[in-house]
């Protein structure tokens, strides 16, 4: 009994002699409360949870916005994958399906096959490598310099984050959140123009906002910490416009098809585009189509299918005379006096 006395003792002043850098550090006292409810929803990685005040670096940031799709879609990092792969567009708009390349393994074990190819040529060999591949594959993140690196070590800046967490906010919501910032931020000609959408738009939305209590600063070239990540990933999850809090997430089946009729309604971004006919069928959206804005004008006649892939049934006019059949499986239309028809179940 006197031996394990003596032993726990020696442990107790072992580890009260191990360095400070040693011991997990917990999250700053403004910030306590949002990261334990941030792990307690799921939304950090188990590796990711401690050190919390250290600059949070790329790779760790790719998982975190897998992470944040994949809680609020209500599924596993995995599934998420695997299935936005399979009913959603990849970053070149191209949808590949249930596709296997004849090797039988899903998204996420190609994605975490090391023998697997990859445009990214300096992916690590552990956990990261499934979620950077993901993201990248999914238009979330990119590579630097000429775009092949991506520098999963290196640590992430404020303009960084914010650019990563509006592309994981867009598929949700594609509406513009942007403010104004060169009016108010003093160090906005500081922030890249390829940053300053997504700034504008996490600014708008109060996920980010300045680093300064006596000034609007945002510091794009800063480093962002472990808690400040799991903070604005919360704040998306909870107070975002659509977040799965407020229960109005699209399911992610429906996520393409919503987008892409979304997109065509707001071409060109003018608010004076006009919609002449519309017609939503079990098999997708039939769109007549005018747009005028920044000195163009054209017409054009859309069927968006159920998988969100945009079929242009005329590109040079929305026609006229457009008419449903009885089973909504048809839709004839007439343009310069030439009656075509489109088969919309096939």
């Amino acid at each position: 009994m006197k031996r394990i006395a003596s032993l726990a003792l020696s442990l107790v002043l072992l580890l009260g002699c191990l360095p400070a850098a040693l011991a997990t550090e917990g999250p700053s006292s403004w910030a306590e409360e949002e990261v334990n409810r941030a792990v307690e929803v799921g939304l950090v990685p188990q590796s990711i949870q401690g050190d919390w005040q250290q600059p949070v670096t790329r790779g760790e940031f790719a998982m975190l916005v897998i992470r944040y799709l994949a809680v609020t879609y209500g599924r596993t990092d995995e599934q998420l994958v695997n299935d936005y792969m399979t009913y959603c567009p990849d970053r070149n708009g191209e949808f590949w399906g249930e596709e296997d390349f004849g090797d039988g393994l899903t998204w996420w074990q190609r994605f975490s096959d090391e023998k697997s190819g990859s445009y990214l040529t300096d992916l690590p060999t552990g956990e990261q490598r499934a979620y950077i591949q993901s993201a990248y594959h999914m238009g979330l993140v990119n590579g630097k310099g000429d775009g092949t690196v991506y520098d999963p070590e290196g640590a992430i800046t404020r303009q960084e984050a914010a650019c990563l967490l509006a592309r994981a906010y867009e598929k949700l919501d594609p509406e513009d959140h942007r403010v104004a910032l060169y009016s108010s931020y003093t160090d906005y000609s500081a922030m890249a123009t390829w940053a300053v959408d997504s700034i504008s738009s996490m600014v708008g939305l109060g996920i980010m906002g300045s680093t300064s209590a006596s000034a609007l600063t945002f510091e794009p070239s800063g480093t962002y910490s472990r808690e400040q990540a799991a903070v604005t990933f919360l704040r998306l999850y909870e107070d975002a416009p659509v977040s799965a809090v407020k229960g109005n997430v699209i399911k992610l089946e429906e996520a393409a098809y919503q987008r892409a009729v979304w997109n065509a309604l707001h071409k060109l971004g003018v608010a004076d585009s006009q919609v002449r006919f519309r017609a939503d069928t079990p098999y997708g959206t039939v769109l007549a189509l005018e747009y005028s804005g920044m000195m163009q004008f054209y017409e054009t006649l859309l069927f968006i299918p159920k998988d969100g892939q945009t079929v242009t049934l005329s590109g040079q006019s929305a026609g006229e005379n457009w008419t449903l059949s009885a089973d909504q499986t048809t839709l004839t239309y007439t343009i310069d006096g030439t009656v075509y028809t489109a088969d919309l179940a096939t």
